[in-house]
C-alpha cells in the first residue's frame, strides 16, 4: 500500500505529461502528497544554514545552490544509515519512494523503466542562485556506474511561486520547452537522455528553492534500502565515522 504519495494526483497528471523533440518524457505533478503529510515534511525540512555550497561548472553549465549529505547508490549500495538524523516522516517517505510498490506505480504512469532508488537529498536555493542548461551525469561520457534513468525533482516551499521552477529547454539551451508550474508540493520529471537539457534562471531577491532531488535506475537487480536492526548494528562505515569524530 502507498501510504504517503498522493496516487490520486499521479494517475489525474498524467494526460498532462509531454514528449520533448528529442523523444524523452518529462511531466508536473501537483499536490504529490496530501497536505497534512506535506505540512509536516515542510515544518521539518533539515536546517538549510548547514547544507554546502556548491559552485562550479558541471554538464556544460554553471551551477549554484546549496546541498545536503545524500545517499548515492554506487557508493552507499543500499546503506543510509549516515542519514540516520532525519526525522521520522522523512525516513518513511524515503523508504516508500524506494520501495517495489511505489517504483512499479511511478514507472508504470511515466512510461519509463527503473527498478531502484538511485540517488536522494535535499538541497536549497536562494537569492543569486542558479543552475544554467546542462545534462546530467547519467548521461555524459563520464557517467558513473549507476546511470539514473529517471531524475524527479519534490518541490517542499510554503508557497507555490515559479519563478525559479526547473525548466527543461531545447537543444539550444535558451528555448523553454517546459517550466515546473509551481514550487509547493509538486514532483517534476523528466527522462534522462543526451538531449534533456534543464537547470533554473537565477534566482531573484526573496525567492527560495526547497526541494529533494530522486533519481532512479534499472539495475540489473533492484538495489533496496537496508532498514534492518541488525545492519544498523553492523554497519562498518557508521564505526568509521565514529571512529573519526573520536580520534579529532
Amino acid at each position: 500500500m502507498i501510504e504517503f504519495f498522493n496516487v490520486n494526483s499521479i494517475e489525474s497528471a498524467k494526460k498532462t505529461f509531454g514528449i520533448a523533440p528529442g523523444g524523452f518524457r518529462y511531466g508536473f505533478i501537483a499536490d504529490i502528497f496530501p497536505e497534512n503529510v506535506y505540512r509536516e515534511l515542510t515544518s521539518s525540512f533539515p536546517d538549510v544554514k548547514k547544507f554546502k555550497l556548491v559552485d562550479k561548472m558541471s554538464g556544460g553549465g554553471h551551477k549554484r545552490f546549496y546541498i545536503a549529505p545524500h545517499y548515492d547508490v554506487s557508493k552507499n549500495m543500499g546503506c543510509w544509515c549516515h542519514l540516520r538524523f532525519f526525522p521520522p516522516l522523512w525516513r518513511k517517505v524515503l523508504q516508500e519512494a524506494a520501495s517495489p510498490e511505489f517504483i512499479s506505480f511511478l514507472s508504470d504512469s511515466i512510461g519509463v523503466e527503473f527498478n531502484s532508488l538511485a540517488v536522494f537529498g535535499h538541497t536549497y536555493g536562494n537569492e543569486g542562485c542558479v543552475q544554467e542548461p546542462h545534462i546530467d551525469g547519467a548521461v555524459r561520457e563520464d557517467k558513473g556506474k549507476y546511470p539514473s534513468t529517471l531524475a524527479t525533482l519534490l518541490y517542499f516551499n510554503e508557497d507555490s511561486d515559479n519563478t525559479s521552477g526547473t525548466c527543461v529547454y531545447a537543444t539550444d539551451r535558451k528555448t523553454v520547452l517546459f517550466q515546473a508550474p509551481g514550487m509547493r508540493n509538486g514532483m517534476f520529471f523528466f527522462e534522462q537522455h543526451p538531449d534533456a537539457w534543464h537547470g533554473f534562471p537565477v534566482m531573484p531577491k526573496g525567492a527560495e528553492r526547497r526541494l529533494v532531488s530522486l533519481a532512479y535506475s534499472m539495475e540489473e537487480s533492484p538495489v533496496s534500502l537496508k532498514n534492518s536492526l541488525f545492519h544498523r548494528l553492523a554497519c562498518i562505515p557508521t564505526y568509521k565515522r565514529m571512529a573519526k569524530k573520536i580520534i579529532r
